[in-house]
């Protein structure tokens, strides 16, 4: 069999010893470096956020894990947006990370500095931790895997150097294999993301994790019901669906009705339109989907006259609401938006 690659009008060049990292990266790291690669030079961490769906500290982790690996470089730009040594022709391409210099051994450019360790430093913390043993032993039956050198590493530097407890990182590992997130620089950036909000301890890490698996469990409730599929939301759609679900306290049944309608007048899954019929809801009291779907039955009523009931579907009601046409302004400026409103 043989494949030929349609390149079309441009191509993406690879470096070669990148992909001797690709079984270490995560799929984020991945997406990340064909993205810098394509843009290639400095380029802006807003788009590239927008571009990929992602957050800027997944962007910072996956650009300094790159640069870690000697793929990429991270470099300032000067006042004038020059790069340093962009006059010579066999300098290598680099990355500007939001103006800041990349340092060595961070994972993100605003985080502790997580240190690697010698053997011999990892003899020894072992040897003076008995129980740093039984921690590795039960996070690698936990993702099913047995760690690397490196991968250790992380782990004494996680107990070591952020103070966290076994119970702690035990129960970060338990959370990334649920979430099927089975890489241990996967806990390795939670960690640090949790540490740097000042959540430190076992009991306050089982609250963020219940917070963290409910805002979860009602975003793939919305992509299911919207068809998203299992891409990450934008945090524009995040919003919405916080506001749906946890400020007006909406369920899936209310939220369901306003999907139909918005179907049925727009021919798309837009969640800004649902948004507005949603804000309109909310506005008016009303709580229950018992409630909604009488709404709707009377506003349909009230715009065909009185006439019988299925003259027309529930969306009708919405064709020349003036309330929602100026709800549609705010959401769509003067035009109606595709899917997730981009």
């Amino acid at each position: 069999m043989k494949i030929i690659p349609n390149y079309k009008n441009s191509v993406t060049v690879i470096p070669t010893h990148a992909i001797l990292y690709f079984e270490e990266a995560t799929a984020d790291d991945i997406v990340v470096l064909l993205a810098v690669l394509r843009h290639g030079g400095s380029f802006d961490p807003s788009r590239i956020c927008e571009e990929l769906s992602m957050d800027g500290s997944t962007l910072d982790a996956s650009l300094n894990f790159w640069a870690e690996k000697d793929v990429i470089s991270v470099v300032e730009e000067d006042e004038a947006g020059r790069l340093p040594g962009a006059e010579d022709k066999n300098e290598p391409e680099i990355v500007k990370i939001r103006g800041e210099v990349a340092k060595p051994r961070r994972k993100t450019l605003q985080r502790p500095d997580v240190p690697s360790y010698t053997a011999e430093e990892t003899t020894s913390f072992m040897e003076l931790n008995e129980e740093t043993s039984a921690l590795l032993d039960s996070c690698q039956q936990i993702i099913g895997k047995m760690f690397s050198t490196a991968e250790t590493n992380i782990i004494i530097g996680l107990m070591d150097h952020l103070g966290l407890s076994e119970d702690y990182i035990g129960l970060l590992f338990a959370h990334a294999a649920k979430k099927d997130r089975r890489s241990v620089r996967y806990v390795e950036k939670l960690a640090i993301d949790l540490f740097d909000k000042g959540i430190t301890e076992y009991s306050a890490l089982v609250e963020e994790l219940q917070s963290m698996e409910e805002a979860d469990s009602r975003e793939s409730m919305v992509r299911r019901i919207f068809g998203l599929g299992k891409r990450s939301l934008t945090g524009k759609e995040k919003g919405f669906v916080n506001n749906w679900c946890v400020t007006w306290n909406y369920g899936e049944d209310v939220i369901g009705i306003a999907y139909e309608i918005t179907v049925a007048n727009t021919n798309e899954a837009s969640m800004p339109y649902a948004n507005a019929i949603l804000e309109k809801w909310h506005g008016k009291g009303l709580k229950t989907a018992a409630e909604v779907e009488k709404f709707v039955e009377d506003e349909k009523k009230k715009k065909s006259g009185g006439g019988k009931k299925g003259d027309k579907g529930a969306a009708s009601s919405f064709d020349t609401d003036d309330f929602f046409e100026k709800a549609l302004t705010r959401s769509y400026g003067d035009k109606k938006g595709k899917n997730g409103g981009k």
